[in-house]
């Protein structure tokens, strides 16, 4: 028997409903964390990709026009972080509604915190200015570092640990084949994000190395969901044949 193109079946509908959203989703996500690559660029460099990336030297001289543009667009488009959650959330639904809530909800709350993350480059970059014009000479200076280290930083790092943890929970079931990834995007896709985000920066060309350490986080995650949307493009795919071929 061969498929007939019949979409009226419940299960049918139901996997075509979830193909389209697991694509949606992904296209979307990448989206968002290529906008904030560029929000990153604007924000934290010169846009002199010829010369090494340092936030707290190139910090007072940025143009003011175009720190303001990068901080908007960055704290506009953080929130849209949620959108990967939700991607995320549609690929280990077959694990059970639990972990599915917890990666949507761990991305939601995340998305706040690094919202606060990004805004204080820009206050930081006001105080370092401040402190500059007041003739302390060194950037950045005490009263910078302070407010960095005690605002900025602890969020960082809890966002970063509440993310971790829900993309540990969903590629470690994804490992265990309780979800609709191939197992070994488990580890292939983490994998690929700590190379893009973390690893890569030493080892390219200065040009690059500016993007990767200015935006690497987000560009791991445009290179995470981005082979996320690809992978499970093609097995939604599969798996709504199988169901045809099933039904026929």
């Amino acid at each position: 028997m061969t498929d007939t193109g019949d979409r009226s079946h419940p299960g049918r509908r139901d996997a075509l409903r979830l193909n389209a959203r697991l694509r949606l989703s992904g296209l979307l996500a990448t989206v968002v964390f290529l906008v904030m690559v560029a929000s990153d660029l604007l924000m934290l460099t010169t846009l002199d990709f010829s010369r090494p990336y340092s936030f707290w030297t190139d910090a007072p001289g940025l143009p003011q026009q175009q720190v303001t543009w990068g901080y908007y667009l960055g704290v506009l488009t953080i929130p849209f972080y949620v959108v990967g959650g939700w991607h995320l959330s549609l690929a280990i639904r077959p694990a059970g509604s639990w972990a599915s809530r917890w990666v949507l909800v761990a991305f939601g709350y995340t998305a706040c915190l690094c919202t606060v993350w990004h805004a204080s480059f820009a206050f930081t970059r006001s105080i370092v200015r401040a402190e500059l014009a007041a003739g302390t000479g060194v950037s950045p200076g005490p009263e910078a570092l302070l407010a960095f280290g005690t605002y900025a930083m602890p969020l960082f790092r809890f966002g970063l640990g509440l993310a971790g943890s829900s993309f540990l929970l969903a590629f470690g079931l994804a490992v265990l084949g309780r979800t609709h990834y191939p197992r070994w995007a488990g580890v292939a896709l983490p994998a690929l994000y700590i190379l893009v985000a973390v690893l890569l920066g030493p080892y390219v060309p200065v040009w690059a190395g500016v993007v990767l350490r200015a935006g690497g986080w987000n560009l791991g995650g445009v290179a995470l969901f981005a082979l996320s949307t690809t992978l499970l493009w093609n097995r939604m795919s599969e798996d709504s044949a199988a169901v045809a071929i099933v039904e026929a």
